[in-house]
């Protein structure tokens, strides 16, 4: 778990200087992405659905992007519905 503790300026998203490595798509300049979806307590889809949407049109991948989003979706109802019936 990430600890608010961390940001030291009372923000709880806290900037992250951009490294050379960094592609666009990973711009954290406002926040980490991972830091607003631990927050949120999302699950491993719900942040994966999100962290896609987020970045698919920084990635140049726009409709190929979308349509894994569309995919993972897909199976996290699935995935879902089976849970319900057990």
């Amino acid at each position: 778990m990430i600890s608010k503790s961390l940001c030291g300026n009372g923000s709880i998203y806290k900037p992250l200087e951009k490294s050379e490595n960094n592609q666009p798509h990973y711009d954290n300049s406002k926040g980490s992405l991972y830091q607003f979806c631990e927050d949120k307590q999302l699950n491993s889809y719900e942040f994966d659905i999100i962290k896609r949407v987020m970045r698919c049109r920084k990635k140049g991948n726009f409709i190929e992007d979308l349509e894994k989003t569309k995919y993972l979706i897909d199976l996290y109802i699935k995935e879902q519905s089976n849970e319900k019936r057990d």
